[in-house]
């Protein structure tokens, strides 16, 4: 089993929270409330520490969120593929309740990915990734 620097291990922690957020379809006024009352104050997963995260975790999986935990290196894949799948799908949301995107269903997300990406984007790892780094971009000019 591989060791896991301590930046590496928030990181994953970051990703489980947002997917954890996107699965149990935490609004972002909820999650920055969330992160604010375990952090006393930060409103950000980046701004907070460790066991700051643990905990916001830990309140997700209370909500119902669920770890998936691949076995395989196909699996692995998928995991990665549907985490990714995930993240758009929350980023547009996001967006869709910042008021951005006029339209919060699966066609106009895909209609956008398709033009922004390519016709199989739910299949290519790294359009997935170009788009999910376009998006937060895109909310980022909102905040």
């Amino acid at each position: 089993m591989k060791h896991e620097t301590a930046a590496q291990h928030k990181a994953r922690l970051i990703r489980l929270i947002h997917i954890a957020k996107s699965q149990i379809h935490m609004n972002d006024s909820d999650y920055r409330t969330l992160i604010a009352n375990v952090s006393r104050g930060k409103t950000s997963s980046k701004d907070c520490t460790a066991n700051q995260l643990e905990k916001v975790l830990q309140h997700m999986k209370a909500q119902g969120f669920q770890v998936a935990v691949a076995t395989t290196h196909g699996q692995d894949k998928m995991a990665d593929q549907t985490a990714q799948q995930n993240k758009i799908r929350a980023l547009w949301l996001e967006l869709h309740d910042m008021g951005v995107v006029r339209s919060n269903t699966d066609s106009a997300l895909n209609a956008y990915c398709v033009k922004y990406g390519d016709a199989n984007w739910q299949n290519d790892v790294m359009t997935m990734r170009s788009l999910i780094e376009r998006l937060k971009k895109w909310k980022a000019r909102f905040e």
